[in-house]
Order: C-alpha cells, then sequence, then structure tokens
C-alpha cells in the first residue's frame, strides 16, 4: 500500500494561466489524504498540464481562455510532458494498491490508461516524424472552435485566431524540420488535406472574419492569413519533394504492437485472436439477419414469390434502400435537421432515456476543407462548458461534384440509413451521451473517453431506438442498420488480418465486397481506415458486443427499468466496458435499499 508521506509535492512544468494556477495549487497532494483525495489530486494535476499543453482539445471542451493557445511540440516541451505522464504514471501505479471506493477506482483507471496511451502514442507512433496526416489534422481543425463557438468576444476571438495562425505556422516549420517518412497512402491523403486547408485560409477565411476588425486591421489581419497559408504551402512543398520519394507501402502496425495496444485498450481481456473470431462470427450472423430483413421488406410491397436466390434477394432490397435519398446539400443538411427533431420527441415520448433541457445543437454540413468533409463528425462540448453547442457536421459532397460522386455519396448516405445513423449520432447517441456525460460524470472520464464505449453505445443505441418503433422499424431501415453492423464487424475482422496476418489492400477490398457488403464507397475507403486508425475502426463492434450483453444481463431481471438503466450507462460517462458492470451493480444495490 502506498505510504502517504510518500506522496511528493511537485512544482509544475508547464506556465499555467492564472486561474488554473490556483486550480494546481488546491490540487496539490496533502499529506495524511485519504486514499480517493489522491486519486483526485492527481487527476487534477493531470487536467491542468494536460490544459496546457494541448490548448486546442481543452478549447474543444470548453475552456475559453485556451483558445489564445496553440500546441508548441518543441523537444524540450515534449520532453517534460514525457516526462511528467511517466512520473504520475508511477505515483498512480502505487495509489492502484490502495483501497478505493468504486468512483475514485473508476476514475483512477481512466488516469492510468490515458497515461499509458499518452506515452504510447510519442513512443510508438512517432507522429512528428512519421505521420503526414497528424500536421494535416491539426491544421485542418486549429480554428474548428474559434470560428464557431459563442465564449468568445469578438476582441477575444480576433485574439485567438492570430494566435492559432502564428501556431499553425510554426506547426508546419515543425513539420518541415522533422517529417522524415511515413506511409504512402496516408501522406498523399494528408497531402489533399493540406491543399484544401490552403486554399481555405488563403481564400475562404478571409471573409469569414472581414467584419471582426477594423478596414486596417483587417489589412494587417489578411497579411497574416496569407503567411499562414504560405506555411501550409511550404509543407506540401516539403512533403511532396523530401518526404514522398521515402515513403513506404502503407502495411499494418505489426501483430506485436497490434496486440500491445488491444490490452491496453481492453484492460487484457481481448486479443487479436479472440477479437477476429468474435467479429467473423458476427459477420456470418448479421448476414442471416439481412437476408430476414430483405423477406421482409419483398412480402410487405410484392405480390409474387421473393427471388429463391439469397444473395440477389439481398441485393434487391439494397438497391431499393439506396434509391431513398436527397441529391443536393440543402435537401441534405435539411433532412438531417428535421430527423434529429424527430428522434429527440421519440426518445421522450418513449421514455428511452432522461433527455436534458435546453437542447443545445448545431447542426451544419461540414466545411470542405476539413480533413474528414466526407464523413462528418459530432464535436461535443466538455466538461470546462457544458452548457455549450454540440457541433454535428454532416458529411457533405459540394453541389458541383461529378454526376457519378455525387450519386455514389447519396447513395451511400441515403434516407434509410440517414434515419438509422441519426440515432448514432445525436438520440440517444452522442449527442445525449456527451450531453448527460458532461453534466454528471467527473471530467477525467469525458476528456479522456473509452473508444469502444463510444462507439460501442453509439452503434447500440441504432439498435435501441428501432427495437423501440422508430421510423416504424422499417425493413429498409432496419437493414440499413444491419449493414452498418456488419461493416463494423468487417472493420474490425479485416484490422486483425491486416495488423497481425499481413492482409493487403486487394484482400481487404475482395472481403469488404463479398462478405460485408459495402457500398461503394464505404469499401473504398475501408483500406484507408484500416492503416489510417487500426485502433479505431474495431470500436464500435468491440464496444457494440458489451452493450448488448449488458442490455441482456438487464432484461432477465437486473431491478432497474430499462431508463433507469439507460440513465445509469450515460451518467457514468465513456468509461472503459470493463468498468460498467461494477457501475451498474451498485445503481441496483442503491435502488434496493
Amino acid at each position: 500500500m502506498l505510504s502517504l508521506l510518500s506522496v511528493r509535492r511537485r512544482r509544475p512544468l508547464f506556465r499555467v494561466p492564472a486561474v488554473l494556477g490556483l486550480v494546481w495549487l488546491l490540487c496539490m497532494p496533502m499529506a495524511g489524504a485519504m486514499p480517493a483525495v489522491q486519486v483526485q489530486n492527481l487527476v487534477d494535476r493531470y487536467l491542468v498540464a494536460w490544459t496546457e499543453f494541448y490548448p486546442t482539445r481543452a478549447f474543444a471542451r470548453g475552456n475559453a481562455g485556451s483558445a489564445l493557445r496553440f500546441e508548441d511540440y518543441g523537444d524540450q516541451r515534449l520532453s517534460q510532458w514525457l516526462r511528467f505522464n511517466r512520473e504520475l504514471a508511477a505515483e498512480a501505479q502505487d495509489l492502484a494498491a490502495s483501497a478505493l471506493p468504486g468512483d475514485a477506482a473508476v476514475d483512477l483507471r481512466v488516469l492510468r490508461r490515458q497515461l499509458a496511451q499518452e506515452v504510447a502514442v510519442w513512443r510508438e507512433d512517432q507522429p512528428l516524424q512519421r505521420q503526414a496526416g497528424w500536421y494535416a489534422g491539426q491544421v485542418s481543425q486549429a480554428l474548428t472552435h474559434v470560428l464557431v463557438r459563442e465564449q468568445l468576444t469578438t476582441g477575444e476571438r480576433v485574439a485567438a485566431l492570430r494566435a492559432r495562425l502564428l501556431g499553425v505556422q510554426r506547426l508546419c516549420a515543425t513539420g518541415v524540420q522533422s517529417l522524415r517518412g511515413g506511409a504512402r497512402e496516408r501522406t498523399r491523403l494528408a497531402l489533399g488535406s493540406l491543399a484544401a486547408s490552403e486554399g481555405f485560409y488563403r481564400d475562404g477565411l478571409p471573409g469569414i472574419v472581414r467584419d471582426w476588425v477594423s478596414e486596417d486591421a483587417f489589412v494587417e489581419l489578411a497579411a497574416e492569413l496569407e503567411r499562414t497559408a504560405g506555411s501550409i504551402a511550404d509543407l506540401q512543398r516539403y512533403i511532396e519533394d523530401e518526404v514522398m520519394p521515402v515513403t513506404v507501402a502503407d502495411t499494418g502496425i505489426g501483430a506485436e504492437v497490434y496486440a500491445a495496444k488491444l490490452k491496453r485498450q481492453s484492460d487484457g481481456l481481448e486479443t487479436p485472436a479472440s477479437l477476429g473470431e468474435a467479429a467473423r462470427e458476427e459477420v456470418r450472423t448479421v448476414r442471416g439477419l439481412m437476408l430476414d430483413e430483405a423477406r421482409r421488406w419483398w412480402q410487405a410491397g410484392h405480390d409474387t414469390e421473393a427471388p429463391a436466390d439469397d444473395d440477389r434477394l439481398v441485393d434487391l432490397a439494397l438497391q431499393a434502400m439506396e434509391k431513398d435519398r436527397q441529391d443536393n446539400a440543402e435537401a441534405f443538411l435539411r433532412e438531417f435537421r428535421d430527423l434529429t427533431a424527430a428522434a429527440e420527441g421519440f426518445v421522450k415520448a418513449n421514455d428511452i432515456a432522461t433527455v436534458l433541457q435546453p437542447t443545445t445543437l448545431r447542426t451544419e454540413l461540414s466545411p470542405a476543407h476539413f480533413a474528414g468533409a466526407a464523413v462528418g463528425g459530432v464535436y461535443p462540448p466538455g466538461p470546462f462548458a457544458p452548457d455549450a453547442d454540440t457541433l454535428f457536421y454532416v458529411p457533405s459532397i459540394p453541389d458541383s461534384a461529378a454526376d457519378d460522386a455525387r450519386a455514389g455519396f447519396y447513395r451511400s448516405f441515403n434516407t434509410h440509413f440517414n434515419t438509422m445513423i441519426l440515432s448514432h449520432e445525436m438520440f440517444p447517441g452522442h449527442y445525449l451521451q456527451y450531453k448527460v456525460a458532461v453534466r454528471h460524470a467527473p471530467a477525467v472520464r469525458t476528456l479522456f473517453s473509452d473508444g469502444a464505449y463510444v462507439e460501442g453505445w453509439g452503434t447500440f443505441s441504432e439498435e435501441l431506438m428501432l427495437d423501440a418503433g422508430w421510423a416504424g422499424n422499417a425493413p429498409l431501415t432496419r437493414l440499413a442498420h444491419l449493414r452498418k453492423r456488419l461493416e463494423n464487424a468487417t472493420r474490425a475482422y479485416v484490422s486483425v488480418m491486416v495488423n497481425t496476418q499481413g492482409w493487403g489492400e486487394s484482400e481487404v477490398r475482395d472481403f469488404a465486397v463479398t462478405e460485408g457488403l459495402l457500398a461503394p464507397q464505404f469499401a473504398t475507403n475501408l483500406w484507408h481506415r484500416v492503416v489510417n486508425t487500426p485502433m479505431q475502426i474495431p470500436n464500435y463492434f468491440r464496444g457494440y458486443r458489451r452493450f448488448v450483453d449488458l442490455w441482456q444481463e438487464h432484461r432477465q431481471g437486473g431491478g432497474l427499468s430499462d431508463r433507469e438503466w439507460v440513465d445509469t450507462v450515460l451518467r457514468a460517462g465513456p468509461v472503459a466496458m470493463p468498468d460498467l458492470p461494477g457501475i451498474l451493480q451498485r445503481e441496483r444495490a442503491g435502488a434496493a435499499e
């Protein structure tokens, strides 16, 4: 057990803003503190340092003061940060031997996972030296929240813009100095993202900020925007001339590294072999369920017998699903907004979950300069400003795009898919998940969320809503869910095969088409997802099956109503899946008293 006297007082490693400095002093370890208090002190110390090191992430989660800074990955600063993480990890390991109450034990495990993950990212992934996409992503997202968050006055917004423009210039210079190679296709994709960002900084951003300042001040600001665009262009040229020639073919991260990462993510409960076997079985199961829905669709709308060829029947149902779609950006955005309002009303009317009010949500088309414009994303608030808007950027494609590209996009994002996926993204999925968590769960859990919980809950939400009658549980809408569920299992399976069995692009594509039945756009993108985010894409399947198990246990007599079960899961925050059974058990015990 950790001796209370062994907890040393430490001076902060980073410059801390005034308010946070006070927090830092209040949260220093205290001799004689109880173990739970020590856990909170450890967590608070880390949150202060993390906020200082990652200001863009901190501002995205509501810390207004962080808007005035941008990441600095200089050698000395990075070295200090990694040393701080290792030292805190040692303290956390000692403290883990103490007898801790349930919530403190969960928070400590969240912190320990984050500390291990942070060190591993810089040691194993080497983003400064090997990942052009890492730079492209940070450039693309540098101003996302500065442009739309309402926490800042106009003067503060201008100051934040100036600071971040200088930060982007510094980051691009770091890339020129540090990038030495990487994977070929990932690097090529990064170049495309940087080109889009350069165009935005040079041509799009001036029009957005024109009214923020006076005419004279705008001349100066426009010059800074041009310098920033020039820095991005310099990084592009460097990557094209110096990095691309020495890139290597995209491959997996290797069996040993993959196994180690999966072990960290699952608290040692999963191996590549167990994940691959479960995902392959899920593929077979879902294929059968899709056939059932195709038959239900046929019986509801046809007087003749269904085709005897099962694959042909499923294909016909999928084609019918894809025909029901929008064909322009305005109608597409309107559909998502209408579906969001309908889903919120459905969750309330059917007592699926407690819906916090007011609804704080902003739904827009994903900006073209975003690296992920084609798939969109949810940008939730954080514990520093829990009442801030969630930004829901829906997938987008310009109306000026080629006809075949637009047709493929809207086939993939058809109305049945959008209806189903809205529950994943909004109600009772990611929007409600984070809305509740930032109000009820400790900050450490929402800042360092578990990917399997987050994506698993989103996927489980699709099924939860359909089972309750969302969209009339229409066969083609249920089929859209099953197709996504099949895609999730396919992602997990090919992730294992690429990273442990040496599968290449052709093998991934063949399996995705023949077994995974992926839509054309998704099948094309799967290889890139596998090699770019090998540990993220299995999270949908990993988390979903854990939620299904927990739900089945609850339905067998868990002592909570369905809504109480959902509320408990959401209030817990996005913790690692192994922590949820204990949290639910404590809630059941409390309800029984």
